[in-house]
């Protein structure tokens, strides 16, 4: 009853707002976790994953102040630009664009593979075909909006959740806890960009407040309880994968699996990931709408076709390999972001035109550190890895 008071559990518009964050957290990035926890250590990894967990709850919550105290409705580029300025506004487009280009057109090629395990042994199509039957389909509840299509997000969130349970409870009499004990140093950094892409849902936050229009003072209770949520789901499925897997954990997460638990595995490890990747499409083609929508004055229409058309044409000009895409999406263009969300931050406590429901209370110092972090982040990625 106490939990009922403290989070609205029977709020229908709290429980979407909390599914549209956790739709668009929970996306391909999940499946590179396991990879890493396996490949750096499941310790190393674990550290990581507070860490980064810590971090991305605490850049949502910043950005949800963000939004609350401006009056009118943006995307990052519109709030970028009231805070700082034009050329400001100009960077975070690139890298906002970047991030979500990039992340679709990974949606797009893995979604192909699982619809083909899904399917193949029902009716055989190429993974290309899968992919742009994906595309289309998903494209076009791009366009019909969010409010209309908030309920099917809450309940493909519900249907993820049991399939992860679903996993762990098909692989738990597999896990080998010797497993865990493994370290290789040399791959100590490797689940830093793998969790921060994997974590980051930075694109709901706005759309968020918009479910939630009258009720703003749930926000915050809805975006912490959205990072729980995921990072739960997250831990269990790595702790299944690695600890059944361990040193033969594959990139993918699930074809590693295989011999250890057959084929079934593969149906209900394609099953989860065709849910997490249509979640994560829905939720960043609409907030990528948005923004051309608000931020640019473009037409409803138009903006679906500049949200679309790029990674259709990049996908059918072959441009296919799906780790360099996450890669490229993770390390620089969320660190980039991370940057400038922490500098329009700083400036809206003084420039808001509106009062908050909630105001975090940090010390000056923590925001270089995350700035710091960031960009140690991104010369890694770009120079030393």
């Amino acid at each position: 009853m106490n939990l009922i008071k403290i989070i609205p559990l029977k709020n229908k518009s709290f429980l979407s707002a909390t599914a549209v964050l956790v739709g668009t957290m929970v996306g391909v990035g999940v499946f590179g976790i396991p990879f890493a926890f396996a490949k750096a250590g499941f310790w190393v990894g674990f550290l990581f994953f507070i860490f980064i967990g810590f971090i991305i709850l605490l850049m949502n919550l910043m950005y949800g102040e963000i939004v609350l105290r401006t009056h009118q409705e943006h995307q990052i580029t519109g709030y970028t630009e009231k805070y700082l300025g034009f050329w400001f506004k100009r960077a975070i487009f690139f890298s906002v664009a970047l991030g979500f280009y990039s992340a679709l057109l990974a949606y797009i090629v893995i979604a192909g593979d699982f619809l083909n395990n899904i399917f193949s042994s029902i009716f055989y199509a190429s993974p290309t075909t899968y992919s742009l039957v994906f595309f289309i389909v998903l494209s076009t509840l791009v366009i019909v909006g969010i409010r209309r299509i908030s309920w099917i997000e809450l309940f493909l969130v519900y249907l993820f959740m049991a399939v992860i349970f679903l996993i762990f409870g098909v692989g738990f009499n597999k896990i080998d806890v010797v497993n865990f004990s493994v370290i290789q140093k040399e791959f100590w950094f490797l689940p830093y960009g793998v969790l921060l892409f994997a974590f980051t849902g930075f694109a709901s936050i706005p759309i968020q407040r918009s479910i939630l229009n009258g009720q703003e003072n749930n926000l915050k209770k809805s975006i912490i309880l959205a990072v729980i949520l995921t990072g739960a789901l997250y831990l269990l499925f790595a702790v299944t994968v690695v600890g059944i897997s361990g040193s033969i954990t594959s990139p993918d997460a699930i074809s590693g699996l295989y011999e250890f638990l057959g084929g079934r595995i593969i149906f209900l490890g394609s099953l989860f990931g065709f849910l997490a990747v249509s979640t994560s499409f829905l939720m960043l083609g609409s907030a990528f709408l948005d923004m051309f929508r608000l931020d640019y004055n473009v037409s409803r229409k138009f903006a679906w076709l500049l949200v679309l058309a790029p990674p259709l044409v990049l996908f059918l000009g072959g441009l296919r390999t799906f780790i360099d895409i996450i890669s490229l999406a993770g390390s620089v263009a969320i660190g980039l972001e991370g940057i400038v969300l922490t500098f329009v931050y700083i400036k809206s406590k003084s420039k808001g035109d509106r009062v908050p429901e909630y105001s975090l209370e940090l010390p000056k110092f923590f925001y270089y550190l995350l700035i710091f972090m960031f960009g140690a982040g991104i010369v890694y990625a770009l120079f030393i890895k």
